[in-house]
């Protein structure tokens, strides 16, 4: 095969795209109110982190830790910069695990799906956690399908490092243990693993679950409609969807690709297949009778193998001894941890389509799978490209100015245009103090609401009515203020401002 030939192959080629698209434009939109708490909470002193952590924000310790160089140089570019270069490992650990389980072209289109999804792109351009999350999942995971027995133990410390990342990623395991209970001689081993990360979660897991009620009070008891908003933020979130069409088709072709997959993969291992060194099994028999078949591959397919049954079928491996078949792996990683998310938060809400993010690469490898299927290469190639132009207003939507929850930048550019100074600032609650500190400048120049505050600025969330009335400080803004002038929104942000009904000076 030339050279040019295995650089098509190669997962670094779809990780390549993959950082392309997320770079492009990451500067674009504002921070929000999350991302302003992870720069406040990678640029202060270690004894204010401290304080904070012992407060309320312990499961993203390690996350801060690891942003302080990056946010050390200020601005969107760089503090994103982390989760950019964790969409391209994920997505190089995708297309290799695609390798590793079916062929390179499985592998490549896989890689390239999980590049394409805008969701990727999404949370690749935030300053959270999330995007490497995905990418210490997919390692575990590649981790855990490998041979050797000494393996564990970076398996062990990758759950671990996936824990510290975030806790509710742990709903990875049981998909792990989906795999690994198919394996002979692997459950005591995997448990031992999990043991000793138990062991390094601990001090995590007891100081998180003091912190619960703090950290997801937002969150609420899901049903279809929150299962719906990970089909529609997989497809680029709600402003990607004001003209829905694009976003619609896009998610019906890629459902289309992921449901192809699945029965492709499982119609494989039901009948023996070609495994990715070019051998074939007959699973059917359990046996390890080997054919070699042609393996030779060039820049576009990949040649097909006959099965037990005589009948050429696409490059998928299926489950041989030892080894699970891609379906096996990406199946139960796609779906486990979205539907015992759901089922958790019956009880506890814990659901969220960003907490689930980890499972996405479990969809990209089936549809990596049903674009093989499509068995000849123009049809595989044309199903990816109009996958890749139905995404595009995706991707634009998605790098809009405006395109977070909280476009912050403006909020603070207006308040710079209108402050006077001696102007006050009151935020209600006080954690807002917090969510606009990204672009503090004008908010640092107000000074707290006194009794010589003729001015004063309102930062706060909805405010309801019985509330005008419980908070003090809001029962002083009503009786001796009058608002002035429209009240600026953005998300769950507010800036009013409100004038002193009779002057302090008068």
């Amino acid at each position: 095969m030339t050279l040019s030939a295995r650089i098509a192959r190669s997962p670094a080629t779809p990780a390549v795209l993959s950082l392309v698209l997320v770079l492009w434009g990451i500067g674009t939109p504002s921070f929000w109110r999350d991302e302003s708490v992870s720069v406040m909470a990678a640029t202060m002193s270690f004894d204010e982190l401290w304080r904070l952590l012992d407060d309320i924000d312990a499961v993203h310790a390690l996350y801060y830790l690891m942003l302080r160089p990056f946010a050390a140089f200020g601005g969107e570019f760089a503090v994103r910069l982390p989760s950019a270069l964790a969409v391209a490992g994920a997505t190089f650990g995708v297309a290799a695990i695609g390798r590793r389980l079916a062929t390179p072209q499985v592998g490549l289109l896989a890689g390239l799906v999980y590049a394409l999804l805008p969701m990727i792109s999404r949370y690749g351009q935030e300053a959270r956690s999330y995007a490497l999350v995905s990418a210490v999942a997919v390692a575990a995971t590649w981790v855990l399908l490998g041979e050797r027995r000494s393996r564990y133990a970076w398996y062990g410390l990758l759950v671990a490092l996936l824990g510290w990342f975030h806790l509710y990623a742990l709903l990875l395991l049981p998909a792990h243990a989906a795999v690994v209970v198919r394996r002979r001689g692997e459950t005591v081993p995997w448990l031992a693993s999990l043991a000793g990360a138990g062991v390094l979660l601990a001090p995590l897991a007891v100081i998180a679950s003091g912190q619960r009620e703090e950290q997801l009070f937002w969150l609420k008891v899901p049903g279809l409609p929150e299962l719906g908003q990970l089909g529609v933020d997989i497809a680029g979130g709600d402003a990607a969807w004001t003209s829905p069409l694009l976003p619609a088709l896009f998610l019906a072709t890629l459902i289309a690709l992921v449901l192809l997959g699945i029965w492709h993969g499982t119609r494989l291992r039901r009948r023996g297949v070609l495994t990715a060194g070019g051998r074939r099994q007959d699973a059917e028999a359990g046996g390890h009778r080997e054919d070699l078949t042609d393996h030779r591959e060039d820049l576009t397919g990949h040649r097909e193998g006959l099965t037990a049954g005589g009948r050429r079928e696409g490059p998928v491996a299926g489950e041989g001894p030892g080894r699970p078949s891609l379906a096996g792996v990406a199946v139960p990683w796609a779906v486990l941890p979205v539907v015992l998310s759901l089922l958790i938060s019956q009880i506890h809400p814990v659901y969220s389509p960003r907490y689930v993010l980890f499972a996405v690469p479990g969809l990209a490898l089936l549809a990596g799978v049903g674009l093989a299927a499509l068995r000849r290469t123009p049809a595989t190639w044309a199903a990816l490209t109009a996958l890749a132009v139905l995404a595009a207003s995706a991707h634009l939507a998605v790098r809009g100015p405006a395109n977070r929850p909280d476009d912050l930048r403006t909020l603070a550019a207006e308040l710079s245009a209108q402050e006077r100074p001696g102007d006050a600032v009151l935020y209600v609650p006080e954690r807002f103090r917090l969510f606009v500190v990204v672009y503090g400048e004008p908010y640092r120049r107000l000074s707290a609401l006194g009794p010589g505050s003729d001015r004063v600025w309102l930062v706060s969330r909805r405010i309801r009515g019985p509330e005008w009335e419980e908070n003090p400080r809001l029962k002083e803004l009503k009786r001796d203020f009058r608002k002035a002038g429209q009240t600026r929104i953005s998300g769950a942000v507010r800036i009013t401002l409100y004038t002193r009904r009779i002057p302090s000076d008068a």
